[in-house]
């Protein structure tokens, strides 16, 4: 066993496996703190370390959320076994690339993160390793401000050959087409994330609202996490499939051989390039009609995609350059969203109380762009008693919080301005707190900007060029308030502080903003149901008369 520091005797190496299989124990108990200790302990007596030891760390450092620490021993792995055999140890390598650029977007380097995710790609032994990567590089570019549709078409045709690669080398080939006739159009949906996730608040109506006499409702479920919010979608009428863990292209397949023995008619992918993704299963061309949305914002980059589920508030035509699919444009809202949480009471504006405004963002930060930051400064520069509340588990760490401190000095933010709030379980009532939220682009809040809203609390947004830079305009064009979406940077500023100084205004949005999100498209049920199963028909329709 090759150890940094040279060839090392077998006693070494039995002590070594100890201490590793030791360490890897308490990781798997989430005794992080001990984990670290003891491999800690080991190299400090020893001078031995391991590249999987090494490695080992890097999780320990991650699941603790200190992605600082994590970054600085992933570029040291990368120092010291630059020159590790690509055969033996490629695996570990493409593993601490990839875990460096998860580092690094939760750091806000996402243009970092994307090259990281496509080091760990051309790396990863696995193929359904090699989609992951790519799938991650998709995901983190969408927080990369400036980039291109040119730059996002070359990431999806190489996602594309990668998946086209493995499966022909696997020997696996798409189904043949096929439409059925059933008395009833079969809709299946799937999903890794129906449990207490951002996600399963938009996709209730769809498990449980449908039409009875005309569809019937089948779910591919491809997560491991299930809780009260999973029992609940279970009970709502659809047919449940548990697919086990997605860990290899055979895992795949058994879900798109389970779609096409279900004979599903419309099949509707709900995670895009997110965890758990079950979404190759679009290349087989399980189902005659393929729709993806909801649970991921842009382009699945997949020409077997049907459409992207979407609203003529995200997609102003039908076509986008930044989408390989057609964009099917529901005339309000692309999702309903139908909370499981109990909400607290809105509150009044904190600035009659105090008198000055508050302003604040729980966006994931990833999102927080430098150039948004900049945005923002400037809106506190014009505005000099207000302040703002930034609010993500990032700050629950030392390292964490110093880090993006210095990266808000550098910027030339007003840091006694701006105040700093890590997780906390009952976040909802933090929003008396805010005044105006401010929203994130280029990728922009979904669910988050949903709870400020509810929570009486107005989100200022920004109209972008692509569909998932479009989220905040449809949330607040559905609700009657376009108004609070701006074209421009410097219109945004512009609306931020218009707001923050009319008290009257402000105190109406923060008294009638729930009564108007529960009175609007994006809470109705009922008629988002309407419209998107007279999507599925249209579509289906269309494909029996292309077939025939």
């Amino acid at each position: 066993m090759e150890i940094n520091g040279g060839q090392r005797t077998k006693m070494e190496v039995r002590e070594w496996r100890a201490v590793y299989e030791r360490a890897l124990q308490l990781w798997q108990g989430k005794a992080y703190d001990h984990a670290a200790a003891c491999l800690q302990q080991y190299w400090q007596k020893t001078g031995i370390s391991t590249l999987p030891g090494r490695l080992l760390m890097g999780y320990v450092l991650r699941d603790s959320g200190h992605y600082v620490s994590e970054c600085d021993c992933l570029r040291g792995i990368l120092r010291d076994f630059h020159a590790a055999d690509p055969k033996s140890d490629g695996q570990y390598l493409a593993d601490t690339y990839s875990l460096l650029g998860g580092a690094q977007r939760m750091l806000g380097k996402n243009a970092e993160a994307v090259h990281m995710f496509l080091r760990a790609a051309a790396l990863d032994c696995e193929p359904i390793g090699r989609l992951t990567e790519y799938s991650n590089a998709i995901f983190a570019a969408n927080a990369v401000e400036g980039y291109t549709a040119a730059d996002m078409q070359k990431l999806y045709g190489d996602y594309r050959t990668c998946l086209s690669e493995a499966m022909a080398a696997a020997g696996m080939r798409p189904y043949g087409t096929a439409v059925w006739k059933h008395d009833r159009i079969r809709v299946g949906y799937m999903s890794a994330d129906l449990h207490r996730h951002p996600v399963a608040s938009f996709v209730r109506s769809l498990l449980t609202g449908y039409c009875r006499e005309k569809f019937r409702v089948y779910v591919y479920d491809t997560g491991t996490c299930h809780d009260d919010i999973t029992e609940t979608l279970r009970t709502g009428g659809a047919m449940w499939r548990q697919m086990k863990p997605l860990e290899t292209l055979e895992d795949i397949q058994v879900v798109a051989e389970t779609v096409r023995s279900d004979e599903i008619d419309v099949l509707v992918d709900l995670s895009g390039h997110t965890k758990g993704s079950a979404l190759p299963v679009f290349a087989w061309r399980a189902a005659p009609v393929q729709i993806s949305g909801i649970g991921y914002f842009n382009s699945t980059g997949l020409s077997e995609t049907t459409g992207f589920l979407s609203d003529v508030y995200c997609a102003p035509q039908e076509r986008s350059s930044y989408f390989v699919e057609p964009l099917l444009r529901l005339p309000h809202t692309h999702f309903c969203y139908a909370p499981y949480q109990e909400f607290p009471a809105p509150g009044a504006p904190p600035r009659l109380t105090r008198g000055y405004v508050t302003f604040g963002c729980f966006n994931h930060f990833a999102k927080v762009t430098d150039e948004m930051l900049g945005v923002w400064r400037r809106i506190l520069q014009v505005l000099p008693t207000a302040k703002l509340v930034l609010k993500h588990r990032l700050f629950d760490s030392r390292e964490g919080l110093a880090f993006t401190r210095e990266r808000l000095e550098r910027l030339g933010m007003p840091l006694s301005r701006v105040e700093f709030r890590g997780f906390s379980q009952d976040y909802l009532r933090e929003y008396r707190d805010i005044d105006i939220a401010l929203d994130t682009s280029p990728y922009q809040g979904g669910a988050t900007t949903c709870e400020a809203l509810f929570m009486g609390v107005p989100v200022v947004s920004l109209v972008g060029r692509c569909h998932g830079a479009r989220f905040g305009y449809s949330l607040l064009a559905n609700i009657g308030l376009p108004q609070l979406a701006a074209d421009t940077p410097a219109h945004y500023v512009r609306l931020a502080v218009d707001l923050a100084r009319d008290k009257e205004l402000l105190c109406a949005l923060h008294k009638e903003l729930r009564s108007m999100m529960k009175q609007s498209p994006l809470m109705d049920c009922a008629g988002y149901m309407q419209e998107i199963e007279h999507l599925y028909a249209v579509l289906f329709a269309r494909r029996h008369a292309a077939k025939d």
